[in-house]
């Protein structure tokens, strides 16, 4: 896996393999770390999540990618339009889809309860080649099965933290969040997670930024598949929010080599 010490941060560094972003970033994102990516846009910020996966798979990092909000199936069309197959990977084990979303469907269409109030013990994870289907306690079934088989240099990416808040109490998601950054905090690994912010009002996005390692905002032009990345905090780093353009393009989010300080 490709990891780098940057000197002056006195501290390790995951590179994602976006060239123009880990120029900006010093050698790339603090290892460790709990990324929080905020947009009033769900298309930029789903798409930089699946891309910056498949960067890290392919520079040996295991994936666990958790869908909330469409299945398996769904998230690999997606990325298969920009050619990034990870079929291989998940026979490999490198990666695995870890389906939330799969089981809740279910519950609605036989008429009965999506999920189990916290605290209960659920049914547990099926495993199948390449993705699992959790059970109907989402916090317990994580907590047990999940952040426990966390390894070196893992990286976890929940594909809307902001489906979590709306079907779970905003204690619990914190509770949550907490114990999924100290254990990849102590494996050196990445998480990442999406939230859109129309959805929610703006204490609760605050709340959940102050948790986070690394915040970024995303701002994308209605009118053009372009915007501006705005880095406004990140650990092991000095405190100088940045403001570096990108771009979406047929191979995907783009970021400029050039940025600016703001």
């Amino acid at each position: 896996m490709l990891i780098s010490r940057n000197r002056s941060n006195q501290g390790l560094r995951i590179r994602t393999g976006m060239g123009g972003l880990d120029e900006k970033l010093g050698g790339g994102i603090p290892s460790g770390s709990s990324v929080l990516l905020i947009s009033n846009q769900e298309g930029p910020v789903r798409l930089f999540c699946q891309q910056i996966a498949f960067l890290l798979a392919n520079e040996g990092h295991r994936i666990l990618y958790f869908t909330i909000v469409r299945e398996p199936s769904y998230i690999r069309e997606e990325m298969m339009v920009y050619e990034w197959d990870t079929r291989e990977m998940e026979q490999g084990r490198q990666w695995t889809f870890i389906d939330a979303y799969s089981p809740r469907v279910q519950a609605l269409q036989q008429g009965g309860p999506t999920q189990q109030p916290t605290g209960l013990l659920g049914p547990g994870l099926m495993k199948g080649a390449g993705s699992r289907v959790l059970g109907s306690d989402l916090f317990v079934t994580l907590r047990r099965d999940i952040l426990s088989q966390l390894d070196e240099g893992d990286i976890v990416i929940i594909d809307s933290l902001s489906d979590l808040l709306v079907t779970h109490e905003t204690a619990s998601v914190r509770e949550l969040l907490e114990i999924l950054g100290n254990q990849v905090r102590q494996r050196n690994g990445l998480v990442f997670m999406p939230i859109l912010s129309d959805m929610h009002d703006p204490k609760t996005v605050a709340e959940i930024s102050h948790l986070s390692d690394v915040v970024v905002d995303f701002e994308l032009e209605s009118e053009h598949l372009e915007g501006k990345l705005r880095f406004y905090k990140m650990r092991r780093s000095q405190l100088r929010p940045l403001l570096l353009p990108f771009s979406i393009t047929d191979r995907g989010v783009m970021a400029e080599t050039f940025g600016r300080v703001i």
